[in-house]
C-alpha cells in the first residue's frame, strides 16, 4: 500500500545549511488540491529558509486518510506530519496515531497556541473536542457559507435570506419562473460525504444532532431530524433534476453559470465564482451565514489541521515547522495563495479585506465562529458513508424521508454499537 503512495510523491525544495549539513528530514502527507498545494509551497519556503530537507507526499483525499491510518497502525514512521481533515482527528487521536503537543509547547515556553487563532479553529484541534490536549494545529480555515444571487433573491421578495423559510420562498418563486432552465437552489446529493455535508447544517438548524451530548445514544430519527428532512426535501423540489448524483463540481458549475440561485458551499469556490474566465456571476454572488431553522444556523466546520504522527522520528523538527507554518505571517501568505485563514489578524488585515476577492472574509470569520464540528467519533468515515447512502436514496425518491431517518438510525447504531 505504501509503495503506491510514492507514485504521487512530490518533493519540496531541499537546501543544505551553510555548514554543509542538513537538519533532520521532515516528511509531510498532504491531500491533493489547494490545501495540500499551499502546504507544499510553505514546505519549500521553509526548506530554503532553514536548510531542512522537506518531503511533501501528496495523495487524493481518501488516500490521505488510508495512508495515514496505515502508517499509524504499523508505526512505520514514514510520515512526520499529516495534514488532516478535522473529522479524522478522533480516529487518529483515539487510536494513538497522533502526538500530544503539550510537552512541545511547554518546552517552547508556551502554554499553547496563541489567542490570535479563532477559538473554534483551536477547539477542533483538541481531543476530546475543546477539552483535551492539543493534538494538532489549524492551518486552513474552511467553514460553509450560504451563497446566493442577491439580485434574483430580491426580485423574489427576499433581501437577505435569514431563515430556511426565506430560502424556500425565494427559491420556489425562481424555480417556478425558470421553466426548467433556472432553479432557486442546488445541492450535493451524492452518496457519502457530499449529501451529508450539505444536510448537516440544515439538521443542526432544527435542533437535531447525530448523538446526544455524551455520545451514548444515536439521535437521528427524532422529531427534530424529521423537521430538517422536511426542509431538505423541499429544497430538493426546487433544485435541478438529478441532484442525487451531484457533487461539488456540479453545484459549482450551476452557480458559476447562473443557472441556480443559491446553495451551501465552501469558501474555496469563491475564487471560481469571481474569475471571469470561469464564471458568469463575477461580483453577483453574495455570502451570508447559514440560515436558521427553529434554531440559529450553524456551518459545518471543515478545517485542515497539522498533527505529528506518534511514530515520527523527527518530532521536534515537525513541531518547529508547524509553529512556523501557522504563524501570522505564514497564514497570511497561505491566504494570499488561496487558503482561508485561521487567525483573526489575517481575517481582518486591511491589505486583504480591501481586495474584492477577499470580500467574503467577514462572513467566513463569522461562519467559523458559529460553526459546528461533524460528530466527533473515531468511526466517523464509516458513519458518514452509511448516513449518506440513506440521505441520497431519499433525495432520489427510492425511499421515503421517514425510511431514510430510520435506516440511518439503525445503521449508525450498528456501526457504533450504541442502542
Amino acid at each position: 500500500m505504501l509503495r503506491k503512495l510514492f507514485f504521487t510523491l512530490a518533493v519540496a525544495t531541499s537546501v543544505l545549511a551553510l555548514n554543509g549539513t542538513a537538519w533532520a528530514d521532515i516528511t509531510i502527507l498532504v491531500p491533493s488540491g489547494s490545501e495540500g498545494d499551499g502546504l507544499r509551497a510553505a514546505a519549500a519556503d521553509y526548506a530554503k529558509l532553514k536548510g531542512t530537507k522537506v518531503e511533501a507526499v501528496q495523495a487524493p483525499y481518501a488516500n490521505v486518510f488510508e495512508q495515514g491510518a496505515n502508517a499509524g497502525s504499523t508505526k512505520s514512521g514514514v510520515f512526520d506530519i499529516i495534514l488532516m481533515d478535522d473529522p479524522w482527528i478522533p480516529f487518529f487521536a483515539e487510536n494513538g496515531h497522533l502526538e500530544d503537543l503539550t510537552s512541545f509547547f511547554k518546552n517552547a515556553g508556551m502554554e499553547g497556541p496563541d489567542s490570535d487563532f479563532l477559538s473554534k479553529s483551536l477547539a477542533i484541534c483538541r481531543n476530546p473536542y475543546n477539552a483535551g490536549p492539543y493534538v494538532c494545529l489549524p492551518y486552513v480555515g474552511n467553514a460553509q457559507m450560504f451563497f446566493y444571487d442577491a439580485a434574483k433573491f430580491k426580485e423574489a421578495g427576499v433581501d437577505v435570506p435569514k431563515t430556511w423559510d426565506d430560502v424556500l420562498k425565494a427559491g420556489k418563486a425562481l424555480t417556478d419562473a425558470g421553466g426548467g432552465r433556472y432553479f432557486g437552489y442546488v445541492f450535493r446529493g451524492g452518496q457519502g460525504n457530499p449529501v451529508v455535508a450539505d444536510f448537516m447544517p440544515i439538521f443542526w438548524s432544527y435542533g437535531a444532532d447525530m448523538f446526544n451530548a455524551d455520545r451514548t445514544k444515536v439521535t437521528i430519527d427524532t422529531p427534530e431530524g424529521a423537521a430538517a428532512m422536511k426542509t431538505f426535501m423541499a429544497l430538493r423540489d426546487i433544485s435541478p433534476k438529478g441532484v442525487e448524483s451531484y457533487n461539488a463540481n456540479e453545484v459549482g458549475t450551476a452557480l458559476a453559470a447562473g443557472t441556480a440561485a443559491s446553495s451551501i458551499n465552501w469558501p474555496n469556490w469563491v475564487a471560481t465564482f469571481e474569475d471571469p474566465s470561469q464564471s458568469k456571476m463575477v461580483g453577483k454572488i453574495s455570502y451570508s451565514p447559514i440560515p436558521a431553522g427553529t434554531k440559529p444556523g450553524s456551518s459545518e466546520i471543515g478545517h485542515w489541521t497539522m498533527g505529528i504522527m506518534s511514530a515520527s522520528k523527527n518530532k521536534q523538527e515537525a513541531f518547529d515547522f508547524m509553529v512556523w507554518a501557522t504563524s501570522p505571517e505564514q497564514i497570511k501568505i497561505s491566504a494570499e495563495r488561496g487558503n482561508p485563514p485561521v487567525r483573526a489578524s489575517v481575517f481582518t488585515d486591511p491589505e486583504l479585506t480591501s481586495q474584492e476577492k477577499f470580500r467574503h472574509y467577514p462572513v467566513l470569520m463569522q461562519a467559523i465562529q458559529a460553526s459546528t464540528p461533524r460528530p466527533r467519533h473515531p468511526k466517523w468515515p464509516e458513519i458518514e458513508n452509511a448516513f449518506g447512502i440513506e440521505l441520497s436514496k431519499a433525495v432520489a425518491g427510492t425511499i421515503t424521508p421517514e425510511e431514510a431517518l430510520k435506516n440511518a438510525q439503525d445503521a449508525v447504531s450498528r456501526i457504533t454499537n450504541i442502542y
